[in-house]
């Protein structure tokens, strides 16, 4: 049976027995097989025996692994090697996860499929380590001081790595298929530029004047003897410090194995893990102190996150250990009833005591802890997101484990019991909730995150004791009940299903923001009522103007009258708006009563806060009844005066003898209304400032687990430190008083005069009315209008905190970055001259190096290698490097040889100095700058590279382009691309292109020289002058394949070699991997350089044992880890790219996942992860053999993908941390060096002197969890949205983050961030992972490591690259997730915690950072859309009522006195405010460039920043930012009313390719061009009733919101395509009605309306094949934003179109008959509706009658049809529109008025059908097509044949109108953008805009046969006639009936009916 269950190649797949639903006993195999698998010897990793009997030094490490056929006689690592034994009790335990017993094992310690080595000479080797198995690897030997000259030191020998045949081998980006280096140092020693002669090759090292001799150096003929032994973890290997052996250590995971049921390969990797981590940790800090810091970090440190659950779920009440060290009396207080003394119940009562418990510990236990943990999590699954989930199973775990009865346990746990008992049925419960298994496949359910149980609810059931009572079986007694050391084997009899609940519900609402952010509108609502009330003193004061000095009322000029005081009514008024705060808490308390589990304790703390605020509340508001009614001047006579008058024309009399009481009453109100108002005040500061959580807390010493919130977990943020403090504080002082002094003045001031207009004004009322609605509705106009007037203030009000919130943001970032010295106005160029020394001071570990080499030595080869690695990627020509580089001249005095540095580094201080070392404004520039500029900065020293911490790069990828293929690069994508991806690189990098093809040829000249052959430059040579200029023009004319393709050879290693230089230059994985495998470089150069005499020691650079050691430095500290989910299904291209990667870079490693197909049908796959690397074994099936299979409860991919993509393989990552980055990313070799300094940023580089558990040890600080870095979006450079997109993340991640992370607010947000990785994957790891809910995953770690306590920093020397979208599509498509991701963001408990616990200032960072950027966006559509109901209502005004003549003087205060005609309206005020508003708003919008301006400026210079800026104004960039905006705002509102966010693979390539106008009307129409229409309707009926030029920009803006999508589309404006484009367009209008059609409208409008309705679940039990799975809309989610708002808006027309009329109805009433305008618009807007009714009904019968015959000669019959009855539609509406001017006899106003009333009411009408009406949507289209066609039959609809035909009638009524809707909007688009193809040379000039190429430069037009022109021009013609018919028609319906005003009237009766009189 061993021999069956061995590993062979692709045999392994077994056929497994399901587990799902089925009792673990039944679907877990031949678990009673353990007596008869004793003989399973070649299966046997372990033997029976202790590890005397291995016969082998040490143990294995899966790092360190050879090839067959390395070691012969002591082949240590193979399987079977050595005795092993035959007996291994670790093996004997049968498996439960495969019928035939144990799984195939992978390789590790003793059954290793052995790693590959390099055979020959280059092999790996396990010896020539200097290593001496101290904790500091740096032997006294290497580090003996010394006095070597320079001339001793090769420069280029980071580059002399020889290989067998003499070249030198290349690990650059384009792996071997490279030049020589040998060619390239020939080339610089010579100082020659590139000429081809054929004998490169033949150039000999030795007669070089680089010297690898050992002269004046010390004598190594002993070198053999300080060489020790090559063993797997160095630091872990001295038998004197070691507190356990290798062996110990794996004895303890054999036992855990054993007794726990493990998994063996899960055993083999986790043992790899800790090793490797206590071999990084030991090479910095004494092997015993490694393990006890690891022990502190994993389990009974003071920020162990173990050690924090077991006190806040208060297990030490349950802990013998703990209690046995606490005298009797004690613990009989400690477990005393509840009523008792609860003193003793505190943290510090325990504190002493863990201490003492954990510093008793022998180090063998702790690592048994440790190993525990650690085995536990790496089999976990999905359960590592639920970090006190696993700290219950270890507790459970370790409390089996140190009970007799494991101890005394003989028979072993069948391997894979903790898998199946434990995780699959806590994982079949999460999965269960979020899915159903249907057929083996999984169906998402039909459930919100309110109503599913996730990995958040899971995890805080473990938070508190109380929850842990609630862990129930099925009979419901508890597993708490249990004996501890019995639990462990009652796990899987827990009924998990009983036992979670939600304990926070995120319901679909924007009651989130009331309860999460209620601080936010306390300070924006009250504040705003004092102002307003403040400057509205007209309401309580009629004498208001007689107040100014300037008055001359009753007063001589200059001086005051004395007049009423009316304080206490101002007082108490202003007063009653602080009872705005305390209401709007109420607000939040109350829905927070909804998001909170109802239990009793929650509930109380609810409503003690409530009744506090009522409280509050009520004492604000009820002195106001009382002080208004007493709050007149007695003093005064009050009976004369008219408070309806505009002005008071008198001053008021005073009384002689005023009545007594009421005087006294006066004076009591006025004293009560000061105290009232100071109340108010007081109590709106103390909310503002008092996060809502911390009110009503439990304040007792003891640990109360009850709170509303648990702080150990969600509340237990780092603390700020004095200086952060300050600036956090300075930074919001500084906001807020500019905020309130601006708003003031330009918000509340400045809007006094339209606010006294409205509000005075009064309409009479016998001059206006309407038949039904009488004249209340025309005579408070004024105050409709005022209210809209006073909403959008509000809004502006909001609007202006976020612009001084980003002005003082970049003002403060700025300042840090001349306090951080990285800003050009710093002293900055001298960076450069400087540089060297900061290479050796802050890159090199020079601190600990006694080796007496010269600074500038050292930096040679530092500096010489990066600029060396520029040339090998292309950025720098051999010119360039030449004067770059370090040289090695012969001294003019004493003859000997020194360094010679280059005159770069002193150039740049001489403005004189003009030679170029680089291309201007270049790549290289921009890496040599950044790297010169952040050296000047401070970085935290680094440690020597045998001391550093070993990390892994981690990678995710899914479907990402792994390497560009030949046929991508070279042909074009489609046929609307113009120019191939190549093309397109060559001429954005021509400089770098120019320089790959000299390296090109300089590899052609090799290559023909080793066969052989002369070149044609050598066979010139040869001949005469003049037959050599022929040789020359051939040459040239040869090499023209060179400069076209890259390649004259059809050879692999030159097609190869463009496909890495276009791949380099794309965002592809190839990039990413070759860029982040600069690490190895990095270490293996600095291990170099801080090492010379051990270059020395192993021969010298170049030398195969010094590569050796090397390589094995650079793989003991670093690995790179891509999780490739998808690895087995790529398809062939995919797995040849994957294949290359592997042969490319052998130690990358990469983990997958193994579907192993169930054997019984319907049932679950097992799946498997995989780890393999370049060195794996090859099977005969030509898969590579895992060293790691390790079996998972299920599918792990619950979630959107990522995250869990992260989470299956983060248990093969190793070392203290890792760099988390996305698959198109890049690095550089200059940033690689860095590496020791960034992780320095961890502050973990000097561990304590003493034990963490010690009584002396000093109290840690706040652990690091994250460090962040800059990016550089190297896709900037990518014409404009590629400069647009890279601008913004720039801005974030740079200038934002800078200032954020110093005031402690910046969060994580995936690439390239480093992660501690204990702490975070003891937190829940380093996503977050529920469906939907956490789809934006990565900034759900930033918030959890921030509740936790876990510090979050930036750094600013450090940056990696980074690709965005290019596209508008694929731009708007990371917009759209990001924007659906924050929806889902507002709903999550995270930001509950953050809203309602952090102190104000830390807030508001936290608040104006992530969602306040977002409610912005919502707060500017609001603005727009009510100031577009604004100038509707003003402009309605100024047409119907009578105006003010003349020009006003409003800076007299008596002007009101001189207005005409009496009785007028004053729209002046109004006009001027909409100046105002207008120029608010366009403020708000543009202020988004100032950060970047500042960046640019800050670091780059003013020039830059100009260029920049200026070229994005004029590829119209403002015209993106409106449309981005517009994107923002529908993807949060559309996410937060139907959910339904999830990822959107956004498509990182070149966006070359013109996109046809159907496919962007279809993609925008929703989110912007529908919104945009209806506001320009606004717009233009404002422009023709009351024009002022300001609005001017909202036509701009509005119009962008219709034209940037073709605007930003390649070629839109080249005419013939524009014509085809509109024939397309006719085309999509009318396809998909014969036969399904996914390219059609009416699938467009079908996927529109799914979003409401959903899908049918059950039909036939089937998902959806083109959509997935949609759920239906919940209809309170959507009742606001989709139902209710259309239908508000529809009143607010109505009310503007009636009050229009409102006065013609009184003037041209006949016989006392007023007309109903409402009763016209209605009729007008349903007509079209009960029109579409008939038609669609009656074409019904005709399908249904004539579309089964005639379909069979007419297959398009169902499209005609549907074409003639859409036709109807649209001239059904055309009709509709001249009866609607008739009406109006030619107006054009309240025409356009009309129109607009008709979109309204029609949209509130369809809102209502469409959300109240429709059932869900059936299959795909069949519907659809039987509607048309008439073939009911044959469609599966079974009995709902009935109810669909009548479902289907209602929407093809929808349809109709919605069609008409979408033919008159595209045509209107389509008109307007044809007026730029008339524009000459347009296409050139758009695409200069677009790519930012000149247009010499543009690639050619397509090339199309003789045929295709034709076809073209002939089609182009036909519909270009079409198209001038149209808009000839369009411009005659409007124009017309203008010129002609025709006389035509409608019949009386009818006339009458329209008007409302029956």
């Amino acid at each position: 049976m061993a021999n069956n269950n061995s590993y062979q190649g692709g045999d392994h797949r077994q056929q497994h027995v399901p587990y799902d639903n089925v009792p673990p006993t039944q679907y877990l195999g031949n678990s009673g097989g353990y007596a008869q698998q004793h003989n399973q010897h070649e299966n046997d990793p372990y033997g029976e025996g202790v590890y005397d009997d291995y016969d082998r030094p040490e143990s294995f490490d899966v790092s360190y692994y050879t090839r067959d056929g390395d070691y012969n006689d002591n082949n240590i690592y193979m399987a079977g090697s050595g005795h092993g034994g035959a007996n291994n009790h670790a093996g004997d335990a049968p498996s439960l996860l495969s019928p035939d017993g144990p799984m195939p094992q992978g390789p590790m310690m003793g059954d290793l499929p052995p790693r590959r080595r390099r055979h020959g000479k280059n092999r790996d080797s396990d010896i020539d380590s200097v290593s001496d198995g101290g904790y500091s690897v740096r032997s006294s030997l290497v580090r003996t001081p010394a006095s070597h000259a320079s001339n001793d030191i090769d420069i280029f020998g980071a580059y002399r790595a020889n290989t067998a045949n003499g070249m030198a081998a290349e690990d650059g980006r384009y792996a071997s298929y490279a030049p020589s280096t040998e060619s390239l140092i020939h080339m610089l020693e010579n100082k020659k530029t590139y000429r081809p002669t054929g004998s490169v090759t033949s150039f000999s090292r030795s007669a070089s004047w680089v010297s690898n001799g050992n002269e004046g150096l010390l004598e190594f003929q002993n070198a053999d003897a300080f060489i020790s032994t090559d063993v797997p973890y160095p630091a872990w290997s001295d038998p004197n410090q070691i507190p356990l052996s290798k062996e110990e250590i794996e004895d303890i995971f054999r036992d855990l194995t054993v007794k726990l049921g493990f998994q063996q390969d899960n055993m083999r990797n986790m043992y790899d893990a800790m090793m490797t981590m206590l071999d990084s940790r030991a090479s910095r800090m004494s092997p015993t102190m490694a393990l006890l810091m690891l022990h502190a970090d994993y389990i009974g440190g003071d920020h162990a996150n173990y050690r924090r659950w077991f006190f806040s779920a208060q297990l030490d009440h349950d802990t013998p250990p703990v209690r046995e060290h606490i005298d009797p009396k004690q613990q009989h207080e400690l477990l005393g009833e509840e009523g008792g003394d609860s003193r003793k119940d505190t943290p510090a009562a325990f504190v002493e005591k863990w201490r003492a418990q954990m510093n008793s510990m022998s180090q063998y236990e702790r690592a048994r802890q440790v190993a525990l943990w650690m085995l536990i999590w790496g089999e976990a699954g999905n359960l590592r997101y639920t970090s006190e989930l696993l700290c219950f199973i270890f507790k459970v775990a370790e409390d089996y484990i140190k009970s007799p009865t494991a101890q005394q346990r003989v028979e072993p746990a069948p391997e894979g019991e903790y898998l199946c008992n434990v995780v699959c049925p806590l994982y079949n419960f999460l999965r269960d909730e979020g899915y159903e298994v249907v057929n083996g496949k999984y169906l998402k359910r039909e459930r919100d995150h309110a109503k599913t149980v996730g990995y958040d609810d899971v995890n805080e059931l473990f938070w508190t004791p109380e929850g842990l009572r609630t862990i129930k079986f099925e009979d419901k007694s508890l597993l708490m009940d249990v004996a501890p050391h019995e639990r462990w084997s009652r796990l899987k009899d827990v009924n998990w299903k009983k036992t979670f609940r939600k304990t926070y519900k995120e319901r679909r609402t924007m009651w989130h923001f009331m309860t999460n952010f209620s601080r936010i509108w306390v300070m924006h609502i009250t504040v705003y009522w004092y102002y307003i009330i403040y400057v509205a003193n007209f309401i309580y004061d009629p004498f208001f103007e007689l107040h100014d000095v300037q008055s001359t009322v009753g007063k001589t000029k200059g001086t005051l009258p004395v007049l009423p005081n009316q304080d206490a009514k101002r007082y108490t008024l202003m007063a009653a708006g602080g009872a705005l705060a305390p209401f709007i808490c109420v607000v939040g308390v109350i829905a927070e009563m909804f998001f909170v589990p109802v239990n009793k304790h929650n509930q109380r703390a609810l409503w003690l806060r409530l009744l506090l605020f009522v409280v509050i509340l009520a004492a604000d508001i009820a002195p106001s009844f009382w002080i208004w009614g007493n709050g007149d001047d007695p003093h005064y006579d009050w009976s004369k005066v008219n408070y309806d008058a505009v002005y008071q024309s008198t001053v008021p009399s005073q009384l002689t003898n005023p009545d007594a009481s009421k005087v006294s009453l006066w004076k009591a109100a006025h004293a009560v209304a000061i105290v009232q108002f100071v109340y108010s005040v007081l109590f709106t500061i103390f909310l503002a400032l008092m996060p809502p959580s911390l009110l009503f807390k439990p304040r007792k010493k003891n640990r109360n687990s009850r709170s509303l919130i648990n702080r150990t977990f969600a509340g237990n943020f780092p603390p700020l430190k004095i200086a952060a403090r300050s600036i956090s504080l300075s930074l919001w002082g500084a906001v807020l008083l500019s905020k309130y002094v601006e708003s003031y003045f330009f918000l509340a001031l400045s809007f006094k005069d339209p606010f006294r207009w409205l509000y005075q004004f009064h309409q009479d009322s016998s001059k206006c009315s309407e038949r039904f609605l009488g004249s209340k509705l025309c005579a408070n106009q004024n105050y409709i209008t005022l209210a809209f007037m006073l909403l959008l203030d509000l809004a502006l009000f909001f609007l202006d905190t976020y612009l001084w919130y980003v002005v003082w943001n970049t003002v403060f970032s700025v300042a840090r970055s001349f306090y951080l010295g990285i800003s050009i106005w710093t002293p900055w160029r001298n960076v450069f001259s400087r540089m060297p020394k900061r290479i050796y001071a802050k890159i090199l570990a020079t601190a600990d190096m006694e080796v007496k080499y010269k600074p500038k030595v050292l930096c040679s080869q530092i500096w010489n290698a990066v600029v060396i690695s520029m040339y090998r990627e292309h950025l720098l020509s051999v010119d360039h490097v030449q004067k770059l580089l370090y040289q090695q001249v012969t001294s003019d005095e004493d003859g000997k040889r020194t360094l010679k540095p280059p005159a770069f580094f002193v150039s740049q201080d001489d403005a004189a100095f003009s030679e170029e070392f680089y291309p201007s404004h270049s790549e290289a520039e921009r890496r040599i700058s950044f790297f010169a500029q952040s050296l000047s900065s401070v970085l935290p020293e680094p440690v020597p590279v045998e001391n550093m911490p070993t990390f892994t790069v981690f990678t995710p990828h899914y479907s990402e382009k792994i390497l560009m293929s030949l046929r991508e690069i070279i042909r074009e994508s489609d046929q609307y691309t113009r120019v191939t991806v190549l093309e397109y690189l060559k001429a954005l990098h021509a400089d770098e292109w120019d320089n790959f093809v000299k390296d090109t040829k300089i590899l052609a000249e090799e290559n023909s020289s080793n066969f052989g052959q002369a070149s044609a430059y050598g066979q010139a040579l040869a001949q005469d002058v003049q037959d050599a200029d022929k040789a020359e023009t051939k040459v040239k004319t040869d090499d023209l394949p060179f400069y076209t393709i890259g390649f004259k050879s059809a050879a692999p290693e030159f097609t190869l070699r463009t496909r890495i230089w276009a791949s380099l230059r794309s965002q592809t994985l190839y990039r990413t991997i070759s860029g982040f495998m600069n690490y190895a470089k990095g270490i293996k150069l600095l291990y170099r350089v801080e090492n010379p005499e051990m270059v020395h020691l192993f021969g010298g650079n170049g030398s195969e044992r010094l590569e050796q050691e090397l390589e094995r430095m650079a793989r003991r500290k670093f690995k790179f880890v891509v999780a490739m989910q998808r690895y087995l299904k790529f398809n062939k291209d995919e797995r040849e790219a994957s294949d290359f990667l592997l042969r490319t870079y052998p130690d990358l490693q990469i983990a997958y996942l193994e579907e192993v197909p169930s054997t019984e049908e319907g049932g679950l796959p097992r799946i498997y992860s995989c780890l393999i690397d370049g060195h794996s074994e090859i099977g005969p099936d030509g898969r590579r053999k895992p060293y790691y299979r390790i079996q998972l409860p299920g599918n792990p991919i619950l979630g959107d993908g990522k995250s869990d993509n992260q989470n299956h393989s983060i248990i093969f990552t190793r070392g203290e941390y890792l760099q988390l980055i996305d698959a198109n990313q890049d690095n550089y070799l200059e940033e690689c060096i860095k590496i020791r300094n960034i992780l320095g940023e961890f502050e973990e580089y000097n561990p304590p002197t003493v034990s963490p558990y010690s009584p002396a040890a000093e109290p840690q600080p706040t652990p690091v969890a994250i460090v962040g870095a800059r990016e550089f979006i190297f896709s900037e450079n990518v014409g404009i949205l590629g400069d647009v997109a890279a601008g913004k993340e720039a801005t974030f991640g740079t200038l934002t983050q800078r200032i954020m992370a110093e005031i402690g607010a910046r969060l994580h947000y995936g690439h390239p961030d480093f992660v501690n990785f204990i702490f975070m994957t003891t937190r829940g790891g380093i996503s977050k992972a529920q469906k939907g809910l956490h789809l934006n995953e990565d900034i759900y770690a930033g918030m959890n490591s921030f509740t936790r306590g876990g510090r979050i920093k930036h750094t600013e020397y450090f940056q990696c690259g980074k690709g965005r979208d290019l596209g508008f599509c694929s731009t708007l498509n990371f917009i759209t997730k990001i924007g659906t991701g924050m929806g889902e963001q507002m709903l999550s408990r995270e930001y509950y915690w953050l809203g309602t616990q952090l102190p104000l200032d830390r807030f508001l960072t936290f608040y104006y950072a992530h969602p306040g950027f977002h409610i912005n966006n919502i707060m500017i559509m609001m603005s727009v859309q009510l100031f577009m109901i604004c100038i509707m209502f003003i402009a309605a005004m100024n047409i119907t009522v009578v105006t003010c003549q003349g020009d006003v003087d409003m800076t007299n205060p008596n002007y009101a006195q001189s207005l005409t005609p009496a009785g007028c309206f004053l729209i002046k005020p109004l006009g001027d405010w909409i100046n105002r508003t207008t120029l608010a708003i366009l403020l708000v919008l543009l202020i988004a460039f100032l950060p970047l301006f500042l960046q640019m400026l800050t670091e780059q210079g003013f020039a830059r920043a100009i260029s920049r800026l200026g070229k994005q104004f004029l590829s119209l960039s403002p015209l993106y930012e409106v449309q981005v905006t517009t994107v923002y705002f529908n993807s949060l509102m559309t996410n937060m009313a139907y959910g339904g966010a999830r990822y959107i693979g956004t498509g990182r390539g070149f966006a070359t390719s013109r996109l046809s106008f159907s496919t962007l009307f279809s993609r925008f129409s929703d989110s912007s061009i529908y919104f945009g229409i209806r506001l320009m309707t606004l717009l233009t009926f404002f422009s023709a009733a009351y024009w002022k030029w300001p609005v001017l920009y909202f036509w701009i803006s509005i119009a962008a919101m219709l034209i940037t999508p073709f605007l930003y589309n390649p070629h839109q404006f080249v005419m013939t395509d524009f014509i085809l484009d509109y024939r397309d367009w006719l085309r999509w209008l009318g396809a998909g009605n014969s036969s399904p059609n996914t390219n059609s409208w009416i699938s467009h409008c079908r996927l529109t309306r799914i979003r409401i309705t959903g899908y049918k679940r059950k039909r036939l039990g089937e998902r959806t094949p083109t959509t997935g799975f949609i759920s239906r809309a919940h209809k309170a989610n959507i009742f606001f934003t989709e139902i209710l708002l259309p239908i508000f808006m529809a009143l607010i027309m109505l009310v503007s179109y009636t009050f229009m009329h409102s006065i013609s109805n009184v003037s041209s009433a006949d016989n006392g008959e007023i007309n109903s305008t409402l009763i016209r618009i209605l009729i007008i807007s349903v007509a079209p509706i009960v029109v579409n009714l008939a038609v669609t009904i009656a074409f019904f019968f005709v399908s249904i009658g004539l579309g089964p015959c005639c379909s069979m000669c007419m297959p398009q019959f169902g499209k005609v049809i549907a074409g003639i009855v859409h036709t109807i539609a649209v001239v059904i509406y055309i009709g509709v529109f001249v009866l609607l001017w008739i009406l109006e006899d030619w107006q054009l106003t309240p025409t356009i008025m009309g129109i607009i009333c008709q979109i309204f009411v029609q949209r509130a009408i369809f809102a209502i059908l469409q959300h109240l009406m429709l059932s869900r949507e059936f299959g795909e289209d069949e519907t659809n097509v039987a509607w048309w066609t008439g073939r009911w039959y044959g469609k599966g609809m079974g009995g709902w044949a009935f109810t669909l035909t009548m479902r289907e009638w209602l929407c093809k009524v929808i349809e109709c109108s919605v069609f008409a809707a979408d033919v008159f909007t595209g045509h209107l688009i389509l008109f307007f953008l044809s007026l730029f193809t008339l524009v000459p040379w347009i296409d050139k000039w758009h695409s200069a805009m677009l790519f930012w190429m000149r247009p010499s430069r543009q690639i050619r037009p397509p090339i199309y046969s003789l045929k295709q022109r034709k076809q073209r021009r002939r089609s182009a013609i036909l519909y270009g006639v079409l198209f001038v018919i149209m808009l000839v028609v369009f411009i005659a319906l409007i124009v017309a009936p203008q010129v002609a005003k025709p006389s035509f009237k409608l019949p009386s009766q009818l006339l009458n009916y329209l008007n409302g009189i029956f």
